[in-house]
């Protein structure tokens, strides 16, 4: 790919330097150069195409990895326009100084410039139409790359977001997670009506939650505690005194996002990875600040044979890498805990 950019800019270089120095030269005698008769000449201006049209690829090449530049496109365009033609003078000026040295001709600079002014500022005209074509051929070439770039990584990222979050799906929707419930529900109905119909609705309210988290890159911390709600409700029904909860959510903190079913994959992950009863029941905080939202518990005895903690916190780490450099931060102590930044830039919910 970088063969044939070098290749195109090669002929494009010289064919526009023979053109330009053809036109001066005609401009001047009112003939055309015979370049054939005069090699060094026609080397020259093949050198100073080709090294004017790749010293100015390579300066637009590292503009454009500047980060304010991808940014402020008019400021890129206008700046782009003004540092290309001070670099296409300066590359002029010391191509004709060479010229001048090794043609052995008398004149500086200077003294060029004076005899030869309507000349000169032929010049002058050109580099700049030359500048502007380059700068906006070049402006052109990059908003098409960096589009193009830009919307194959929107794709490549919502692909990836959807994959994740199916994983996510499908070890929520669970066989156990089901089976459980329905024996509580057995179990609940000849005790209380009402409180077994209060956990259908909740069961199926967390459900649908679960089924409709695969469409929903980002929820809000509102919308994803309202769901925690409902699913605390049905693990104190299971488990009774055996299981709490406490949460501290401040109002400000409701509008921050993070993905879907974050803060349920921890909260059963507790539940997995320790052995409570009554005596000594499991206790979860939730708790967030300005910046993450945390999820705690007490490290109790670990059951005999249990599932992995990698698979659920994997999925979510690999999640927040689709939205932001922002890490999930575990610590290990007497406590396991777990910190989901919190982010601002909303997507969807």
């Amino acid at each position: 790919m970088q063969i044939k950019k070098n290749i195109w800019l090669l002929i494009t270089s010289t064919v526009l330097g023979f053109i330009l120095y053809s036109y001066l030269y005609y401009s001047q005698v009112g003939d055309f150069p015979e370049f054939f008769s005069d090699w060094f000449l026609l080397f020259y201006i093949f050198l100073g195409a080709n090294g004017i049209g790749f010293s100015i690829a390579y300066l637009n090449s590292l503009l454009n990895k500047i980060p304010f530049w991808q940014k402020k496109i008019g400021i890129r365009f206008m700046l782009g326009i003004i540092i290309n033609y001070v670099a296409l003078l300066l590359i002029v000026v010391v191509f004709i100084r060479f010229y001048l040295y090794f043609e052995k001709l008398d004149y500086t600079l200077s003294s060029l410039f004076r005899e030869f002014h309507e000349i000169v500022v032929r010049v002058y005209i050109l580099v700049l139409v030359l500048d502007i074509l380059l700068v906006i051929s070049d402006f052109l070439i990059y908003s098409y790359k960096y589009y193009s770039q830009g919307q194959l990584k929107i794709a490549r990222l919502k692909r990836e977001q959807m994959e994740l979050q199916f994983e996510a799906l499908k070890t929520q929707l669970s066989p156990h997670y089901l089976f459980n419930s329905l024996n509580t529900i057995s179990s609940l109905i000849y005790k209380d009506v009402n409180q077994t119909e209060e956990y259908i609705r909740k069961l199926a309210g967390t459900y649908k939650y679960i089924l409709d988290s695969d469409k929903i890159p980002l929820i809000s911390l509102k919308k994803e505690m309202a769901f925690i709600h409902d699913y605390c409700y049905l693990l104190k029904i299971r488990f009774g005194k055996a299981f709490k909860v406490y949460i501290d959510i401040a109002k400000e903190f409701e509008e921050l996002c993070i993905p879907p079913i974050s803060i349920q994959i921890l909260v059963e992950n507790a539940i997995k990875h320790n052995v409570f009863d009554d005596e000594n029941p499991l206790e979860v905080d939730i708790i967030a600040n300005e910046d993450s939202v945390f999820v705690r518990n007490k490290i109790l005895k670990t059951p005999a044979s249990r599932e992995s903690f990698k698979i659920g916190l994997g999925n979510i780490r690999k999640r927040y890498e689709v939205f932001t450099s922002k890490k999930i931060q575990i610590t290990q102590n007497e406590y396991f805990m777990v910190e989901l930044p919190l982010l601002k830039n909303q997507i969807n919910g």
